[in-house]
């Protein structure tokens, strides 16, 4: 047996008026339409649903049974409608994936989102954190499409990066060591401190961040390691050793137990947008430019 949904709902309709004429008015259709699609309802069910008199008409047993059970059907159906509808909406929408490695671009990032969302009010936007390491293959993957990541970063020759925002690094201590209370100290002061480190990259880049050699060609003392900046912050909060990181380290990840004092004298961090050259989403030429024009680094450029 199959009873269209549409004879449900017209049941369901003819159930809350009690009437064919203003049953069939909400329904748009004839009051004669209506009352063959009920009686073909009733012999298809083999019941009588409704008993109808000149003056009024009124649901039998039957139909007060069959009443609550048609409305779930109708609004299942309606939830279903909904959802399909949804979907057709989620997937005619430009989506953009952006992966974030540590802080990304610190402010830049929410201005950048935020002017995409401006000028294209419909697109979809996901936020991904990503490992210290794993750009290159989020991005190859399409798990991503942008990512705004600290360099220096090696990549594929697919794929492109673009300085964005350059930040000083500081050293990153627990709240009680002895250079907690310093404003500003230099990287040669730290001989004797073991410094935790980011974990399974390339050798050229952790020694970049651990500014190994020192300027007086002598080599840090190195400690555990991890393969996040939540992790090298535990670390550090655990008293295993110190931690260099950019500074807005300090805003994004900011907890009593660590102290953020920055180092006078070693390179800043550039942060840099990476893309995939030949992406085929066209949101992420769009997004390049809205973070482009945005970027201290390229407006500083022009003048």
């Amino acid at each position: 047996m199959d009873v269209p949904i549409h004879v449900i709902r017209y049941f369901c309709v003819l159930a809350e008026e009690l009437h064919f004429g203003r049953a069939a008015e909400r329904l748009s259709i004839t009051p004669p339409s209506l009352s063959q699609q009920i009686s073909r309802l009733e012999q298809q069910l083999g019941v009588k649903l409704l008993d109808r008199s000149p003056r009024k008409v009124v649901l039998t047993p039957y139909g007060r049974e069959l009443l609550p059970l048609a409305r779930r059907v109708q609004d299942d159906h309606n939830q279903v409608l909904d959802w399909a509808r949804s979907v057709q909406r989620d997937r005619e929408a430009p989506m953009l994936r952006v992966g974030v490695v540590a802080a990304g671009a610190g402010s830049l990032t929410t201005a950048a989102i935020s002017a995409t969302l401006t000028a294209m009010p419909n697109a979809r936007i996901e936020m991904r954190r990503l490992g210290f390491f794993d750009v290159a293959a989020d991005l190859g993957s399409g798990r991503v499409d942008v990512v705004f990541a600290p360099g220096p970063l090696p990549l594929p020759p697919r794929m492109r990066t673009e300085p964005m925002w350059r930040e000083p690094r500081v050293l990153v201590v627990r709240s009680d060591h002895p250079f907690a209370d310093r404003e500003s100290i230099s990287i040669l002061e730290t001989g004797a401190e073991s410094f935790v480190a980011a974990s399974g990259g390339p050798p050229e880049v952790v020694d970049w961040w651990l500014v190994d050699p020192r300027p007086d060609g002598s080599h840090p003392r190195r400690g555990p390691t991890a393969d996040s900046v939540e992790g090298l912050l535990e670390l550090v909060a655990a008293g295993a050793g110190v931690n260099i990181a950019g500074a807005s380290a300090a805003q994004h990840y900011r907890r009593d137990e660590l102290t953020y004092i920055p180092i006078t004298d070693i390179d800043p961090a550039t942060i840099v947008l990476c893309s995939v050259t030949d992406a085929r989403n066209p949101m992420v030429a769009t997004f390049r430019e809205t973070v482009t024009s945005l970027s201290p680094l390229v407006t500083a450029s022009l003048y």
